[in-house]
């Protein structure tokens, strides 16, 4: 049972990491920024859709990531307790980790994202062209970027935060990109795979076993199609 209501002199509520954020509604660049600063909330929408609509391990894989990053950047801003630029310098108190702005979670969380696929890109996937996957690292990168520096507009984090952050992303997505690797060619995720509770959910690893891009899904739906119209 909590202690203290809403209403209570004593309730004193925290914001909710990446959820709240302020901007000047009269400035474009800062409608702008706020959406580069919920990118990282966008992007997990995407995982959940991507896992319900596919049952594929891969957007678990990712999150799993992603979530140890956002734990081990608690604890090192813990550690640091480096303040947030002043105008936002009691930004979440009372909270574990969230008045302290060393290194940025928002550009880790974007590091990580762009560290781990462009790894993807240039070393799983085969299909695409190399005009494709640079576009697709460059896109990546720039994104990551502008995130970052929307931090330093909305005066959440400062330059060296962001970079910090930034930085330390890319490193642990190459890294968790190294391990997940090698993770699947030992045998641990098909072992994962096997568990009952996981089988019940139809979840599978194409991305390793069986890859298929879109064209090679829409061929075999064209095949299928055709034998089931020739078969009536």
């Amino acid at each position: 049972m909590p202690t203290f209501y809403p209403g209570d002199s004593k309730y004193n509520p925290v914001p909710f990491d990446h959820t709240y954020i302020l901007y000047d509604p009269k400035d474009v660049v800062s409608m702008v920024s706020v959406h580069f600063s919920l990118l990282p909330i966008y992007t997990m929408v995407f995982y959940t859709a991507w896992f319900l609509l596919s049952r594929e391990i891969e957007p678990v894989v990712v999150v799993g990531g992603h979530l140890a990053g956002e734990i081990l950047n608690k604890i090192i801003k813990k550690i640091i307790k480096q303040p947030r630029p002043d105008f936002h310098k009691d930004f979440g108190s009372g909270s574990y980790s969230l008045t302290y702005g060393m290194p940025s979670a928002h550009s880790q969380f974007m590091g990580f994202f762009a560290g781990y696929f462009i790894c993807t890109l240039l070393f799983r996937v085969k299909h695409l062209s190399d005009l494709q996957i640079y576009s697709g690292c460059l896109f990546m990168m720039v994104v990551s970027v502008a995130v970052a520096l929307s931090r330093v507009y909305l005066l959440y984090h400062t330059l060296q935060q962001v970079c910090v952050g930034l930085m330390f992303g890319v490193v642990l997505g190459m890294l968790y990109f190294a391990v997940i690797t090698v993770a699947r060619d030992v045998g641990f995720i098909d072992w994962i795979l096997g568990w009952r509770l996981v089988n019940f959910f139809y979840v599978k690893d194409s991305y390793f076993h069986n890859y298929q891009s879109f064209k090679d899904e829409y061929d075999m739906y064209v095949m299928l199609a055709r034998q089931a119209k020739g078969g009536v």
